[in-house]
């Protein structure tokens, strides 16, 4: 995996810009000046989680700034530079990664929601309806019992950790029709959801409950999206959610780190969308 070399350019103007207008960028109570500052950044699809937790914890000394999103590999290499605290990312490290001599956490096993604007009046879609719809088979939600609307098919790039859990999970190795808008950021596919009468596409189960997303959610193979049916298996597109850090890190630090898998803290991201990690504590760094 290749590293792109704009990372520190963009933690620096952040940095500068955080300077220029302080306490902008922080979640939980204002900043004191003897409060610890810790740096966020990384995947987007991990940060709702991370605000999540940041905005419930109780000490008042720890202030935690957010910084531009950087996908996965970005928050690593942040970490991995000294430009950041925590790195949030959305997936395993890479072999490459791994020889950086981080610590890496999993938070949470992640629901990958495939939803719909809330025009289509389909709300279970098997496997094979999937494959249909993002190989371009079918093109009405007529074809699927709904309304005559076109289907509005959203996506993400090959190298997106939602598209490979996509992938793994629901429609294999299809081709994808050409007619699909390729999405960059999870936020981009949020609008299009939003905006799009007949859309469908797929996102962070949490992100969609913790923001309270007005779209509506479709069942996989008869199962829903739901924090309960991650946590008791039947529901088996999940993707992992994490942090790295460095074990350097300021005793004040570390002890959010351990907070976050806290029971206070798990019952938190339950009930916020987020279900719990079944990899409970640090994992190996040779393993994935």
């Amino acid at each position: 995996m290749s590293f792109r070399p704009t990372v520190s350019a963009i933690l620096a103007t952040a940095l500068t810009c955080m300077v220029l207008v302080a306490g902008c960028t922080t979640a939980g109570e204002p900043s004191t000046v003897d409060a610890e500052r810790v740096r966020v950044s990384g995947s987007g699809t991990c940060l709702p989680l991370l605000r999540v937790l940041t905005s419930a914890y109780p000490d008042t000394n720890v202030e935690f700034v957010y910084l531009p999103g950087l996908h996965s590999g970005g928050g690593i290499r942040g970490v991995a530079n000294g430009d950041l605290e925590i790195g949030v990312v959305s997936r395993f490290l890479t072999e490459e990664e791994k020889v950086l001599g981080l610590e890496y956490r999993q938070l949470s096993d992640d629901g990958l929601a495939v939803a719909v604007h809330p025009s289509v009046t389909v709300d279970t879609l098997s496997s094979d309806d999937m494959k249909n719809i993002y190989g371009g088979v079918y093109t009405s939600w007529a074809d699927l019992g709904g309304e005559d609307l076109p289907i509005i098919v959203l996506d993400r790039s090959e190298d997106e950790s939602a598209k490979i859990i996509l992938r793994q999970y629901v429609i294999g190795d299809i081709e994808v029709a050409d007619s699909a808008v390729n999405l960059f950021y999870e936020s981009d596919m949020v609008s299009g959801l939003e905006g799009s009468p007949g859309a469908i596409g797929y996102f962070s189960l949490g992100l969609g409950v913790s923001d309270a997303l007005p779209v509506s959610y479709v069942a996989l193979d008869g199962v829903s999206p739901t924090v309960a049916h991650v946590n008791d298996g039947s529901y088996a597109a999940v993707r992992p959610l994490g942090i790295v850090y460095d074990d350097a890190l300021s005793p004040e630090v570390l002890d959010f780190i351990e907070w976050m898998q806290s029971d206070e803290a798990i019952g938190i991201m339950e009930s916020q969308g987020f279900a719990r990690t079944q990899n409970a504590g640090p994992l190996p760094s040779s393993g994935e």
